[in-house]
């Protein structure tokens, strides 16, 4: 069965879809690294607040320091869930499996000439990069979550440190 359309047409697009799924793969990689680095910057400012009350000098810090204590503690804590959930494995697909291309449109019956393999693999990832999206979507706003848990962790420093100052 030949392909209705220009096969340039469908090299085009399934070139396109390709470029496509392989940013939405690259922005995934790249959210996760980032996630990576914002868990980092956590535990050392965590690393900062738990120098104050354990060490061998602690500090004593009145009502305002412990509510920023909490404060930081829950922004910790917030920041490790949301890096947990940009970390979990994603169920979208980023790769078509070759031995498919071939048992199905290669040495399909009949099988798929060039053009025609072109235009099944064009639609196949439009399809996938659709859904791709709304899971890279619900990925970025965990991570924005993170971002702000780690401002909120930082506030609650700010607090314990102005108490200590304080003295």
């Amino acid at each position: 069965m030949a392909a209705p359309g220009d096969p340039a047409g469908y090299e085009l697009a399934y070139e396109a879809g390709l470029r496509a799924v392989e940013e939405q793969a690259d922005l995934l990689r790249e959210t996760r690294d980032r996630a990576g680095s914002l868990m980092t910057a956590a535990a050392v400012a965590g690393a900062l607040a738990a120098s104050l009350g354990l060490g061998d000098r602690a500090v004593d810090i009145d009502h305002a320091g412990g509510v920023g204590v909490v404060v930081a503690i829950v922004g910790f804590i917030a920041v490790a869930v949301t890096t947990v959930m940009v970390w979990w494995p994603v169920g979208g697909v980023f790769v078509h499996d070759a031995g498919v291309i071939v048992g199905s449109y290669v040495e399909g019956d009949p099988p798929l000439q060039l053009p025609e393999v072109h235009r099944e693999l064009a639609l196949w990832l439009g399809k996938e990069a659709v859904s791709n999206r709304h899971l890279l979507t619900v990925k970025l706003r965990r991570f924005n979550v993170g971002l702000a848990s780690l401002l909120t962790e930082i506030v609650g420093l700010a607090v314990v440190l102005g108490d200590v100052a304080r003295g």
